[in-house]
């Protein structure tokens, strides 16, 4: 059924369209709600890259295997897959397993921990991170370019958030509400401005449908919110975009999903 708010969008042809988009990505599960597969529908979703997104949403500390790999199931991912991204985190250094019996657990390494919770901050966070504003800095054209972490606008500028130290630079100040439209689109691709819009879409949409879904299908519907935002929050371009353009996509797309995530419940592992 489409939800009844008439701003949400028609996902009632979303399970037949991601059997064809999704084919060689994952399976999909005989009761996905099409909600679930229109959210699968803006990107087939990186294996490795949900796992991570699972423990960063994680209460508590471990899962075990079986729970790793019903909660991807949940998300149409093919167990193969799960094994395969299991085995790259593990060897990358970013989880730990433990093996009780036949039984094996997975947790995230000190460096995963340390990863995770950095990337939490930005993730979860309802303010605009940066809020002090941005500035673009013209920096000496006889030195080598660097950006220090801010966006290479041209030749020799930088946008960068306010009260960043590059030497020899000319500061120039914003004005409020006067962005070109050139700069805008230096910060965000189009495509992931479209993945936003989407995303926020659906999220202003998860209160009406979500008395429709089963509880995997709503755990499931909560970790890609994480995956898709957790991809836009991570970069420095996209809280530029908010901040300069706060009637844009990209800001309503951090407002809305930031407002489901504090209104849903954090992963917990399933009884298996």
């Amino acid at each position: 059924m489409v939800p009844a708010n008439p701003a949400c969008p028609d996902v009632s042809g979303a399970y037949a369209g991601a059997k064809t988009l999704l084919a060689n990505q994952v399976f999909l599960v005989p009761d996905m709600h099409p909600f679930v597969t229109s959210l699968l529908q803006i990107e087939p979703p990186k294996t490795w890259s949900l796992i991570a997104t699972m423990f960063g949403d994680l209460d508590g500390d471990s899962l075990s295997g079986k729970q790793i790999g019903a909660l991807l199931a949940d998300a149409g991912i093919k167990p193969e897959a799960s094994r395969v991204a299991l085995h790259r985190l593990r060897s990358d250094g970013w989880i730990v397993s433990h093996k009780t019996g036949r039984e094996v657990s997975y947790a995230l390494s000190d460096r995963g921990r340390a990863e995770t919770f950095a990337a939490q901050k930005d993730v979860y966070r309802r303010d605009v991170k940066f809020s002090a504003g941005w500035q673009v800095y013209a920096l000496d054209p006889g030195a080598p370019m660097d950006a220090c972490g801010g966006i290479t606008l041209g030749r020799n500028l930088v946008l960068a958030p306010e009260g960043k130290d590059f030497a020899d630079a000319l500061t120039l100040s914003l004005a409020d509400g006067d962005l070109p439209q050139w700069v805008a689109d230096t910060l965000v691709a189009p495509h992931l401005l479209h993945q936003a819009h989407v995303l926020a879409d659906l999220a202003a949409c998860f209160e009406d449908v979500s008395g429709k879904l089963t509880a995997a299908n709503a755990t499931t519907a909560r970790i890609l919110f994480i995956h898709f935002w957790r991809k836009m929050a991570l970069r420095t371009g996209v809280w530029a975009h908010i901040s300069l353009v706060p009637s844009g996509e990209m800001a309503r797309c951090h407002r809305v999903v930031t407002d489901l995530l504090d209104r849903t419940d954090q992963l917990t592992p399933p009884e298996i």
